[in-house]
């Protein structure tokens, strides 16, 4: 018959392997599967494409502006090319995060949750604080790794929905605004002025190179508007909210890793270090 003890140590340990179990084979596989992680999925990748689109449409424009006559409006045109640069980041930053929901879960629930029940066990018959803590820590690292980014999509697409809007309106602007370009350069109407041309397009008064400029200056200016907003929902946002997480676990948990002591550190036993201690103070008596 074990003892009352024996067996409390016992159910714990159960349990810590049932959970283990649980984790590795219901939670990786089925995680993944809700709706929650495929929204996810699914914002980041509309997200992409929202980059992709807006890429697109500024070189666009820069290819149509570049083909004015005289070089004009040359800077404008490799302002807009630059703005490739600050695409490729957030398509790498989006790339990562896509990374961190497709795999996040499966680590987080078949390597890190088993291996902090495992730890946990471990502190269970061993009694070491040390142990606890890194089960606690692993438990943790886990919930961040596999929730902090679906976590962030959900609170962007709440937050951020008409910064997204803009950012739609830009990219049909600038895509708009390159196509009657092009359909002006073309040609069409023999008896009027390129100007002409494009006073018709754009529905506006448009009498020489100055005006025309003015109306590609505040397609740039919305694009870099257009820019930050994406940097600021896919790469500020992210880490915002891990380091909210971050902090809230912070709070809830007080996770702090006990050091041992000088005398445990050179082998001595606090018993042992209490007797040396005491005949020290004996010797230093008269």
């Amino acid at each position: 018959m074990l003892s009352a003890k024996h067996a409390t140590l016992a159910i714990k340990i159960l349990s810590l392997s049932l959970i283990a179990a649980l984790s590795f084979f219901v939670a990786s596989a089925k995680l993944p599967e809700t709706d929650f992680v495929k929204d996810s999925l699914e914002s980041v990748e509309a997200s992409g494409n929202t980059v992709m689109r807006l890429s697109a449409a500024t070189l666009s424009a820069s290819l149509a502006i570049s083909a004015l006559p005289d070089d004009f409006a040359t800077p404008l045109a490799d302002s807009l090319a630059d703005m490739n640069f600050y695409f490729v980041a957030i398509l790498v930053a989006l790339f990562l995060e896509k990374i961190l929901i497709r795999y996040g879960i499966n680590v987080a629930f078949t390597i890190l949750i088993p291996l902090a029940c495992f730890a946990g066990a471990l502190f269970i018959v061993t009694r070491r604080n040390l142990l606890k803590s890194l089960a606690i820590r692993l438990c943790v690292l886990a919930l961040a790794v596999a929730f902090v980014v679906p976590c962030n999509t959900h609170i962007t697409g709440i937050v951020a929905s008409d910064l997204t809007a803009y950012v739609n309106d830009t990219i049909e602007e600038t895509e708009g605004g390159a196509g009657k370009l092009h359909e002006a350069m073309k040609g069409g109407a023999e008896d009027k002025t390129m100007f002409e041309k494009l006073s018709d397009l754009f529905q506006t008064a448009i009498r020489d190179i100055s005006d025309l400029m003015l109306h590609f200056q505040n397609t740039i200016r919305k694009c870099m508007n257009s820019i930050a907003i994406l940097i600021l929902t896919n790469c500020l946002m992210p880490l915002l909210t891990f380091f909210v997480l971050k902090w809230i676990l912070r709070e809830l948990f007080q996770i702090a890793i006990p050091l041992p002591s000088a005398n445990e550190r050179c082998g001595v036993a606090p018993e042992s270090a209490s007797g040396l201690e005491l005949v020290s103070a004996g010797r230093k008596q008269p």
